[in-house]
């Protein structure tokens, strides 16, 4: 059973905006189904690092197309990513240097609720604002190495 579902009633209805917040889902169940099988610390950490790039990636699409089209709530959209890619960051070293190959529960629940609540509440404040430039996400492709943070 996955750990989380999604469904078209949380989207935004932008189709590159929606399939890169799927991708999240899919990789942040990836990382549990991994953590239920046991897999090794290699392989969690491999994952985990896949997550952290993709979540940084599709943070900067999404503050891309709010530069290019004037999105009046940019500013304390883009807070909440900082804040979140911080809690990432801070969650990835710790990660790191601990003797548990395991990211916790706790890690684990805390990025389906941010990422519900964020899709809930900022992402739908700014839908009719992104719905109006469907286009834009073909244009910005996944680069790991451009989005990509040192920690």
């Amino acid at each position: 059973m996955p750990f989380m579902v999604w469904n078209d009633r949380i989207g935004v209805g932008v189709e590159a905006v929606d399939a890169d917040r799927k991708k999240m889902v899919e990789m942040i169940n990836e990382l549990y189904e991994a953590i239920l099988a046991g897999s090794g610390r290699k392989k969690l950490d491999s994952l985990l690092d896949r997550l952290v790039d993709y979540t940084r990636y599709h943070f900067v699409r999404e503050e891309e197309l709010f530069a290019r089209t004037g999105y009046p709530d940019a500013a304390a959209h883009k807070r909440e990513h900082d804040e979140m890619a911080e809690w990432m960051k801070n969650t990835w070293r710790r990660h790191r240097n601990s003797s548990m190959p395991v990211p916790s529960l706790e890690v684990m629940n805390t990025l389906k609720d941010w990422l519900f609540n964020h899709i809930l509440g900022s992402d739908q404040k700014c839908a009719p604002h992104t719905k109006a430039h469907r286009g834009w996400g073909s244009q910005i492709p996944w680069d790991p190495e451009r989005t990509a943070t040192v920690y």
